[in-house]
């Protein structure tokens, strides 16, 4: 019986198939040696996804794009990877993935919200942020996620991924390092300057020849603070990267530019000519 047994291991071997447990096949992945990906992995699961399917913007659960993807043997896609600010996924967040959607991204959100353990990051009603500095670290776990899964669908073109962030989620988008396996194309943030008291929240993290475009009122109420006053204009490294202040109202008190017209114009513009048309 014992031969048996070690015959049977021989060929489980042979074949590759797994004979530890789920968690352990999951903690091989060089991203999971890094991260907590059991945790980081549930606001991939319930992320909102947006796409435009014959005329119209679906909204739909991540599992539902996959079935929708995989049986239309429709052609790779655009993809915008939304990251969403404090105060998580709302309607605003419907707003822009609808928006880019009808431009022709296919567009996930992930939900940081969908951690068991989220620390409390903000106040919105008191315009009042930073009350957990580890959550960015958590936030570029999430978005790192989202770009490397997203790399392995057949129905995303993988050379035009772009990172699209809100508040915390511009800050995730201007912070976050690249490594090989995390290319994207352009990154897009809004309601934030790239300025702060802590060095890890400052700055652009962008590679040299990457598109960045940054939409921020000049008196954003959360900017208040003399450390958090200013904009990524300073911080960009190429004459294809854009910093629009907005100064005059009711533009320059506004934390979400794009629900405006204007800024998304231009920011159609940019995607077309950054994004959709290389």
């Amino acid at each position: 019986m014992f031969k048996s047994y070690r015959i049977l291991i021989f060929f489980i071997l042979l074949l590759g198939l797994p004979i530890f447990s789920k968690s352990s096949i999951v903690y091989s992945d060089q991203l999971c040696n890094r991260i907590d990906c059991t945790e980081v992995s549930r606001t991939w699961e319930s992320a909102r996804t947006y796409i435009q399917h014959k005329g119209s913007i679906k909204k739909l659960s991540i599992s539902e794009l996959s079935k929708l993807m995989e049986g239309s043997h429709a052609k790779p896609l655009p993809l915008a990877i939304y990251l969403h600010g404090c105060a998580g996924l709302w309607e605003g967040s419907d707003r822009r993935g609808s928006f880019l959607a009808k431009l022709g991204f296919i567009v996930i959100a992930p939900d940081s919200f969908a951690r068991k353990i989220k620390p409390l990051s903000c106040l919105p009603y008191q315009f009042k942020g930073g009350l957990h500095r580890g959550t960015l670290t958590l936030r570029q776990e999430e978005a790192t996620y989202a770009i490397e899964n997203s790399m392995k669908l057949d129905w995303i073109q993988s050379n035009k991924v772009i990172l699209v962030g809100l508040s915390e989620g511009g800050i995730t988008t201007a912070t976050l390092k690249e490594s090989t396996s995390t290319p994207v194309l352009a990154r897009i943030i809004e309601g934030w300057g790239c300025h702060s008291g802590w060095t890890e929240y400052s700055g652009l993290n962008s590679p040299n020849n990457q598109p960045v475009m940054s939409f921020v009122g000049k008196l954003d109420p959360w900017f208040m603070h003399p450390t958090l006053q200013g904009d990524c204009g300073k911080f960009m490294k190429n004459d294809d990267s854009f910093s629009i202040v907005y100064s005059k109202t009711p533009l320059s008190r506004i934390h979400t530019p794009l629900d405006h017209k204007t800024p998304k114009i231009s920011l159609e513009r940019f995607l077309h000519r950054y994004v959709l048309q290389k």
